[in-house]
């Protein structure tokens, strides 16, 4: 959905003009889009919404009523006036002219608001290639390819916020000022540490692979669902659910191993291990096979090419590929 929908949306339901279909649609945006969602929780903020919007056409009615009072007698006289008609009519223009200033309202907050933000933010695009970046602060980021990064400016000074989409690993610097990671639904608080987190747009789950010192994660929709990690575990959200597991070390390094451009896999899903593969090789992968999708394998590849690994692949199973341009389709 563009941004200018939803800021119609966003002015409509405000203003209690959604219907049931616009309302729906409403709140499925803002469940899977995060930017928007943030975007109506600040709206909500700014305008302090918690009254009832009829508040405002009250007032007018009230005022209508006190300027029909200091009317000059006279010109009652010298006027029909239907009372209760002009009553009704001044009602329902109101109510269109509260509808009208409070969705320009929201509309010129929300691209205040959206601006404000623009303009207090430095991103960090990951494109074809994996980036590092030393922050103002002194956090070292890996950005693993197609990961995009966004933090505020003076960042260190009086906050540390990050919005993650994608994988990336940290190298956090200790500071009294708290560091925030948002990450899909999720939200990861350090103050010192070093961690993986994985938040992939075209993955089901997020991950947060923790390296030394504590992190604490939260659900962003429910807050009393929190967890505090420790050195060597990692964490899988997945479907609202939250698994935690323990690793040993050569799992837990071949967790980050994507920083040096290694990639390691034990017993690993094809299906899985293909979007490992998409962002090692930037192409795209598709497996025709149900089947084939859940069979598992082991291995590291480094330098290889992608035609060296699948041949590889293919000493554990059967299978056949095809490679073409930037797309590789297997087969069984």
């Amino acid at each position: 959905m563009t941004r200018d929908k939803f800021i119609e949306l966003l002015s409509k339901k405000h203003s209690t003009q959604l219907n049931p279909e616009e309302l729906e649609v409403f709140e499925q945006e803002i469940e899977k889009n995060d930017a928007h969602r943030e975007l109506a929780h600040k709206v909500e903020q700014y305008f302090n919404v918690k009254q009832n919007p009829v508040t405002s056409i009250a007032k007018l009615d009230l005022l209508w009523a006190k300027i029909k009072d200091a009317d000059n007698v006279k010109a009652h006289e010298n006027f029909k006036i239907s009372r209760s008609k002009g009553k009704l009519i001044f009602s329902f223009f109101a109510k269109i002219a509260a509808t009208v200033i409070l969705v320009v309202g929201i509309s010129i907050a929300s691209y205040k608001l959206l601006n404000t933000e623009k303009n207090n933010a430095n991103d960090l695009n990951a494109k074809n290639e994996k980036v590092f970046k030393v922050l103002d602060d002194g956090t070292r980021v890996w950005l693993n390819k197609g990961a995009v990064l966004t933090y505020n400016r003076e960042f260190g000074k009086e906050k540390r916020d990050i919005t993650l989409k994608g994988e990336a690993y940290f190298d956090v610097v200790k500071s009294v000022v708290p560091l925030i990671i948002h990450a899909g639904k999720l939200d990861v608080e350090v103050k010192g540490t070093a961690f993986n987190v994985d938040a992939s747009p075209h993955s089901e789950s997020i991950s947060i692979t923790l390296l030394r010192g504590a992190v604490e994660v939260r659900d962003r929709q429910d807050l009393r669902k929190k967890v505090l990690l420790k050195p060597n575990q990692k964490l899988v959200y997945k479907n609202n659910i939250t698994r935690v597991n323990f690793l040993n070390a050569n799992i837990l390094l071949k967790e980050t191993e994507w920083t040096a451009d290694t990639l390691s896999f034990n017993k690993e899903k094809l299906e899985d291990l293909v979007l490992k593969l998409q962002k090692k090789y930037d192409l795209r992968i598709e497996i025709h096979s149900a089947k084939l999708k859940d069979k598992r394998f082991s291995g590291t590849f480094i330098n290889e090419s992608i035609q060296q690994v699948l041949e590889a692949l293919k000493l554990s199973y059967p299978l056949t590929y095809t490679i073409q341009n930037r797309l590789v389709i297997i087969r069984e």
